[in-house]
């Protein structure tokens, strides 16, 4: 048996763990292997089973010193729910995937957008929103008014806005937001928080698109 190909657009391509990631590399055929973290969304064959097991326990646990991997990146932070001191920024970086709080009020277009964007957006868009409980993430108006329970932001109070409460949900929960192994916590945890704690101001004119959309930061 040999494990299940899918093609993996560029933007989810840093998510699946390298050996994997280089499997479909090597051949040159512009294809990657990628496990099934959800079993009731995808197979994975015998052959791979004991490399995924390793890395859904290692996405869970964080290899037991609080530091989430993907790829070659990192977050320093702990787990949803304990309580850390979190590095201030000192200067330019991956905006999906910042390694520290930015100093001063936060801003949604340079360090909220970004973040939503790569970890939102796949699903929650007007095109895909109807299969991921209706709720639409592209504009501040729809935050507001889509979705089962809204609004899912509640301005000033991260800990009743349920956007947030769902991302800090068990990783195995079932309502738990974004599907693991892709989590939010530590340094964009806070970063979503702050925003959401300082007003959530999101300028009308700075939608949110699907990943593929985007060219540039």
């Amino acid at each position: 048996m040999t494990g299940q190909k899918i093609r993996i657009p560029a933007y989810r391509a840093s998510k699946i763990p390298e050996p994997i990631r280089k499997r479909g590399a090597d051949e040159g055929n512009g294809t990657v292997y990628r496990m099934a973290m959800n079993p009731v969304r995808s197979r994975l064959s015998f052959r791979w089973f004991p490399l995924a097991a390793l890395c859904f326990g290692i996405a869970l646990s964080g290899c037991g010193d609080g530091t989430y991997v993907t790829s070659e990146r990192s977050e320093e932070g702990a787990a949803p729910g304990v309580e850390e001191s979190l590095p201030v920024a000192v200067g330019p970086g991956d905006p999906t995937w910042p390694d520290a709080v930015p100093e001063g009020p936060i801003d949604f277009r340079k360090h909220v957008r970004p973040i939503l964007i790569i970890n939102c957006l796949e699903c929650h868009n007007r095109d895909d929103a109807k299969n991921n409980g209706n709720f639409v993430l592209e504009t501040r108006a729809l935050a507001m008014s889509t979705g089962s329970t809204p609004p899912a932001i509640v301005p000033g109070d991260p800990d009743k806005s349920p956007l947030i409460t769902v991302m800090i949900l068990d990783p195995l929960h079932q309502r738990a937001m974004p599907p693991t192994p892709d989590k939010i916590w530590g340094v964009r945890m806070e970063i979503l928080k702050r925003w959401i704690r300082e007003g959530a101001v999101w300028p009308e004119d700075v939608p949110l698109v699907h990943p593929r959309e985007i060219k540039e930061w």
